[in-house]
């Protein structure tokens, strides 16, 4: 597993501090809806992470895209709430941010670095 994560930890950060002035309160976890566990900070929203990610395939030209998407998925719903998985309005959200964060130039060094993270992260298969 990879332990530098400098790179998702500043992407967090950055997601964060963008939904701080919308109303998300720092620290509330909602109940999951899927029989998951919630995401908390003991590293379960980084385990949820992994486990998606590894299921994308190794040969998909897209697996880069995917993973970020894996990643903002669960911040989003770690912070405004496990509720809005039933809501469709959110995968729209969740499009938007993706899209807004790859058409900033000044993002692109991070997401690339949270890119290449989360896949050597999400890559091992337990071994």
């Amino acid at each position: 597993m990879v332990t530098s994560v400098s790179g998702v930890t500043a992407l967090v950060r950055m997601i964060r501090s963008q939904l701080a002035p919308h109303g998300a309160a720092a620290g509330r976890r909602a109940p999951s809806m899927d029989g998951r566990a919630a995401a908390t900070p003991d590293g379960t929203l980084a385990r949820l992470v992994e486990q998606r990610v590894r299921a994308i395939g190794r040969d998909d030209p897209q697996r880069g895209r995917k993973a970020l998407r894996v990643f903002l998925e669960a911040v989003l719903l770690d912070e405004l709430g496990q509720h809005l998985l039933a809501d469709p309005r959110f995968f729209r959200m969740v499009d938007e941010v993706q899209e807004a964060l790859e058409q900033d130039d000044s993002c692109q060094p991070l997401l690339e670095q949270a890119m290449a993270q989360l896949l050597a992260t999400g890559g091992q298969d337990g071994q």
